[in-house]
């Protein structure tokens, strides 16, 4: 009856993408990806329409861009981490800080539940 609390990176996904459907995953640039951002492994993640895609932490807890193709759908192909020299460079810290602080605050709730 009690569920336990796992990451989303231990998570399979369950969004009938072609590629991960029913498995976990750890590769965010697979061709033929058709995760949704809302998809059970999917990490944590930042809807940004100001910058045309979604902003979200990977399993090792760095910064990815994903641009966007139409609302709710994504470019998996051109995932990409957020390092030096890409244009969202200067805010990655503060934007990852803040997915991390979000998911740690939320947690108290899922036990709650």
């Amino acid at each position: 009856m009690y569920g336990t609390y796992r990451s989303a990176f231990e998570r399979a996904c369950d969004c009938h993408c072609p590629i991960h459907h029913g498995q976990p995953r750890s590769i965010y640039n697979d061709p033929g990806c058709h995760c949704l951002a809302t998809c059970a492994n999917q990490p944590m993640t930042l809807l940004a329409p100001q910058i045309n895609g979604a902003l979200f932490l990977n399993y090792h807890g760095t910064l990815w861009y994903v641009p966007a193709l139409e609302p709710g759908h994504w470019d998996w192909r051109y995932a990409a981490p957020v390092d030096i020299g890409h244009p969202l460079s200067e805010a990655a810290d503060l934007i990852a800080d803040f997915l991390r602080d979000t998911d740690a605050g939320l947690l108290p709730l899922i036990h709650r539940l």
